[in-house]
């Protein structure tokens, strides 16, 4: 977790999404507007303080980040016992509270969703926040996520670029991450892996600036990544 979550309090996105195979390519296009926008995502994954339990990290992060999207697509139990998961509704409602607690000055949140009405069955309490709708498409996932932060953000602190070239970017990200060699199963990339990845492409183009400064370059050490062999330097695209 990072070193200090209140100093970057303006600039920190929480995000709440499931962990899941399904939702994984997804989860690229959710992070990525974020850091294009020159902001901080920050999720359950970066949470790795091992003295501390989990919900009062959780408690920590949220309460550090101004903003949070939450993505509500998963509402049925799962395996043999037909489990829920819970875990995203609780983290869902402590951003709530959040938000409500201080009438939205220092908490705002988005809700997002993979069809445009089943919400309403599962969340009623919904009705009214208008959920933005993605349809399990990343480049629409991309434009929701950059378009929402472009709303609620100051202009002072956003890199502000068309819809368009964010999407664009996304896809140089991704013809990328095929050329590198994680260190996941399958030789997939990590979830620090993949952040890195964003930083690098991000900051190539002048969009994400933290590793400008020294204290940048110490909260945001580069993380080597390690190329496919056989394929050309992804430098060069």
């Amino acid at each position: 977790m990072r070193k200090n979550l209140e100093y970057y309090t303006r600039y920190q996105v929480f995000l709440n999404y499931p962990f899941d195979r399904e939702f994984s390519r997804m989860e690229d296009a959710l992070q990525f507007p974020i850091v294009a926008a020159n902001l901080l995502p920050l999720c359950a994954k970066d949470l790795s303080t091992p003295d501390r339990p989990r919900l009062d990290m959780l408690v920590a992060a949220i309460s550090n980040c101004h903003y949070s999207l939450h993505e509500l697509s998963r509402s049925k139990g799962e395996g043999n016992d037909n489990f829920a998961r819970m875990n995203m509704p609780i983290e869902t409602g402590m951003a709530m509270f959040h938000a409500l607690h201080t009438q939205r000055r220092d908490h705002r949140c988005a809700f997002l969703v993979a069809t445009p009405h089943d919400y309403q069955r599962f969340a009623s309490d919904f009705a009214g926040l208008d959920p933005k709708c993605h349809n399990n498409e990343e480049d629409v996932l991309v434009g929701l996520v950059y378009e929402w932060l472009r709303d609620v953000v100051p202009s002072t602190i956003l890199n502000l670029q068309p819809t368009k070239t964010v999407v664009e970017r996304y896809h140089v990200y991704k013809d990328r991450l095929a050329n590198v060699n994680g260190s996941g199963a399958d030789d997939t990339p990590s979830h620090d892996e993949r952040r890195e990845l964003m930083y690098e492409v991000c900051q190539e183009v002048g969009w994400w600036d933290w590793r400008n400064a020294t204290f940048g370059r110490e909260e945001f050490p580069v993380l080597p990544l390690l190329w496919k062999a056989q394929r050309n330097s992804p430098l060069q695209n």
